[in-house]
C-alpha cells in the first residue's frame, strides 16, 4: 500500500478513496485523487480535479508518473487554451451596442421592400 506520495507543484492531495476490484485479479482499486492549479497569463487561477486509478500491483513510482504527466498536460492546456483576455465591462457595453444596431438594420432591411437599408458600416 502506498502511504505517501508526491505531487507536483501547484496542486493538492485530496486523499484516496476505494472505487473497485479489479475483475481479472481480484485486487482492490483506489483512486488517488488531486488538485491542479494553473496561473493564465492574465492572471486568472483554473483548477481540475483528477483522479489516478491504481490497484496494488501499481507501482508508487508509476502513480507519481501519471500524476506528473496530468499537471503537466493541464498546465500546458491551460497555457494554450486562454491566450486571449477577456473583454472589459467598457468593451462588452460596445460589443452589445454594435450588436444591436446591426439587429436593428438587419429588421430594417428584411422589412423594406426593395432590400435597399444597409448596415451604417457598409457602403454600396
Amino acid at each position: 500500500m502506498v502511504t505517501e506520495l508526491w505531487t507536483p507543484t501547484g496542486t493538492a492531495s485530496l486523499g484516496v478513496a476505494p472505487v473497485g476490484h479489479n475483475v481479472e485479479t481480484g485486487s482492490p482499486i483506489v483512486a488517488h485523487t488531486i488538485m491542479l492549479k494553473a496561473t493564465d497569463r492574465f492572471g486568472k487561477e483554473h483548477k481540475m480535479r483528477v483522479q489516478v486509478l491504481a490497484d496494488k500491483d501499481t507501482a508508487q513510482a508509476q502513480i507519481e508518473e501519471m500524476m506528473g504527466n496530468a499537471a503537466e498536460k493541464f498546465i500546458v492546456d491551460v497555457r494554450n487554451k486562454y491566450n486571449k483576455r477577456a473583454p472589459t465591462q467598457e468593451e462588452h457595453k460596445q460589443i452589445g451596442h454594435a450588436l444591436n444596431e446591426l439587429r436593428k438594420y438587419t429588421k430594417k432591411r428584411v422589412a423594406s421592400t426593395s432590400n435597399r437599408i444597409y448596415f451604417k458600416g457598409i457602403t454600396i
